[in-house]
């Protein structure tokens, strides 16, 4: 062996950097150090497995570091030939910027055949891993790292083990794990062509620095990940980030009333109840809500109520048999035709938009033939237009890749509808769930859309030809940052908007929270008024996947003539073994306002 290679294979054991040996078995080391302009990877493992760049990423200085800058885009990747492995051990230093631009925000450190480790956001600001293997898929749980330092993450998988239980490290220390998906055996890793900083089908890149990779077989011990965690690409020790909040509003915290919320459907250890929707009618009283099992899961339950929301009754049994075949996250609507005509509606996602109808003020229900839209989910707003049609709107991929939103109209109270328009689109933006509101002067209709990347502020569209023409997508004030808008206007004219909270840098993230504010606020980005923190949700990585905590906030939004807001959800709501619950809570504004006043006088 040259002296050169001799080097090399020394620099990958760690020795000169004073680390032992490592007992599993090198088989892939990436320092990712190259010089500019470098298109190949040198492989220091001695098993001459050089890695491939592709165009959207590149070799750099950065801060004294030589290193590899991926760009967070398709082609932002690094590919290698690797062999197959039952248990492997991976491990590299990453520095991350964002979560890129795949279709989802998962962004890849390695995959190989069969298995991958990738990042997740767990908070504004903090990361964590997941860890795939043949279809089984695993989180870490408590220890995490921030964006924009360097951190050290590694993670190892026994698939010859009958456990098959894998093990995460992050800057060294050993993190707890929980699994969303676990496999009954353990499943060896094929050989083949294995993506650094990407997938084989490019769809989840990874968005900023990387160095130092490595890939094992054997499983890493404590001291042999914490060795190699001891220095930096810098050359400093891996530091803790201290989370700092950015709330650009004021938050009234009501979620501890629990005498103002009632359960209208107990999760339990084995169910976990979903996504709900809720209408009120005419009545200002009776009021429905509909929603499904598991996450995005089986339709079926319905209940109402008959004092506006203070106490439920199941309707299950009365529904029709084919209900309980509908998924996803049902929406349910009340549509009068131009005659006059009502008819309440439930809306589902499966089959190409199912359908129940009741043309009794919800007494009997009768499925109705599907739509056979194309859609990821069912209609999550209406807007009644001026010449007594009914405008809908949801979301379908365009262009191949992404999504977009859409419009469709009914002339007959929902009977029949028009094809399905985008009517908003955004390249390098993940648009869907809208929700439309109008304007004061009813003259204009705004769109406020779920921004899915989560790496910015929401988005939202105007029009002011009844949905004939919209304006481009503009990011809403970071207030109004979250998934699944749903809001009321109350008696004074301004709105009180729930979502689940997505802003960037917020102190309530990823809880059940609502933005108070006026039209006009909306219409010229301005901030608003204040936030309200609705529910508290116990959701955490415990609960068996990575974005657990986040796993709230589909809202139903109802608003009484004395100004009682009642805001309806899916929440952990108890920190034990029982699974979401639907629960709603009422309030007026005024009762939050003061809640603020006694917070800033210290009361």
């Amino acid at each position: 062996m040259s002296s050169l290679r001799f080097l090399g294979y020394a620099l990958s054991l760690g020795l000169l950097a004073g680390c032992a040996a490592p007992s599993a078995r090198l088989v892939g080391h990436w320092r990712l150090d190259d010089d500019a302009s470098a298109k190949v990877l040198a492989d220091l493992s001695g098993h001459g497995r050089q890695a491939a760049l592709g165009e959207g990423a590149r070799t750099c200085r950065e801060g004294g570091v030589k290193t590899v800058f991926f760009s967070g885009v398709a082609e932002s990747y690094a590919e290698v030939d690797v062999p197959a492995l039952a248990d492997f051990s991976v491990a590299a230093w990453v520095n991350v910027a964002g979560m890129g631009s795949g279709d989802k925000p998962y962004p890849r450190v390695i995959e190989l055949p069969g298995g991958f480790l990738h990042v997740t956001r767990q908070e504004p600001g903090r990361l964590g891993l997941t860890l795939g293997a043949g279809g089984s898929i695993w989180s870490g749980a408590g220890e995490t790292f921030a964006t924009g330092v360097w951190a050290h993450v590694a993670a190892s998988y026994a698939g010859s083990a009958a456990s098959n239980a894998p093990v995460f490290y992050v800057n060294g220390k050993r993190v707890p794990f929980v699994s969303g998906k676990p496999a009954a055996r353990g499943v060896a890793a094929k050989a083949g062509r294995a993506t650094l900083g990407n997938t084989g089908a490019r769809n989840r890149p990874f968005h900023g620095l990387m160095s130092d990779v490595r890939l094992y077989e054997g499983a890493l011990a404590q001291r042999e990940a914490a060795a190699l965690a001891r220095r930096a690409p810098d050359g400093q020790p891996p530091r803790a980030t201290k989370v700092l909040f950015k709330d650009e509003l004021p938050v009234a915290d009501i979620s501890g009333w629990r005498r103002r919320q009632a359960v209208i459907a107990a999760g339990t250890k084995e169910i976990y109840q979903g996504h709900p929707t809720t209408l009120l009618m005419p009545d200002n009283r009776t009021m429905f809500a509909v929603w499904c099992v598991e996450h995005g899961g089986a339709a079926g339950p319905m209940a109402r109520s008959d004092d506006a929301g203070l106490t439920w009754t199941r309707l299950d049994d009365t529904l029709p048999p084919g209900f309980g075949k509908h998924r996803n996250c049902p929406s349910l609507y009340r549509i009068v035709d131009p005659a006059g005509t009502e008819r309440l509606w439930v809306f589902s996602s499966s089959h190409g938009m199912d359908r129940l109808m009741s043309a009794d003020g919800g007494k009997t229900w009768q499925e109705q033939p599907p739509l056979g839209f194309r859609c990821g989910m069912p209609f999550t707003g209406m807007a009644r237009l001026k010449d007594g049609r009914t405008a809908a709107f949801g979301q379908m991929g365009v262009e191949g890749k992404g999504q977009g939103v859409v419009m469709s109209v009914t002339s007959d109270g929902g009977l029949t509808w028009t094809q399905p328009r985008v009517i908003a689109r955004q390249t390098g933006k993940d648009l869907c769930e809208p929700f439309v509101l109008r304007s004061p002067d009813g003259g204009e209709l705004c769109c406020l859309i779920r921004e899915n990347f989560h790496t910015a502020n929401s988005m939202m569209c105007f029009s002011r030809d009844e949905g004939e023409t919209w304006t481009a997508p503009v990011d809403t004030p970071w207030g109004l940052t979250g998934d699944r808008h749903e809001g009321v206007q109350v008696p004074d004219g301004r709105w009180v908007i729930a979502f689940r909270d997505r802003a960037l840098g917020s102190s309530t993230y990823g809880q059940f929270v609502a933005w108070v504010g006026t039209y006009d606020d909306i219409r010229h980005a301005r901030p608003g008024q204040f936030r309200i923190k609705l529910l508290h949700h116990t959701g955490s990585p415990k609960d068996g996947y990575g974005w657990a905590n986040v796993d709230t906030g589909y809202p139903g939004m109802e608003v009484l003539p004395d100004g009682t807001v009642i805001a309806t959800t899916y929440i952990k709501y108890w920190d034990d073994a029982r699974r979401h619950s639907v629960v709603c809570t009422r309030f007026k504004l005024k009762e939050a306002e003061q809640r603020l006043e006694r917070r800033a006088s210290g009361r």
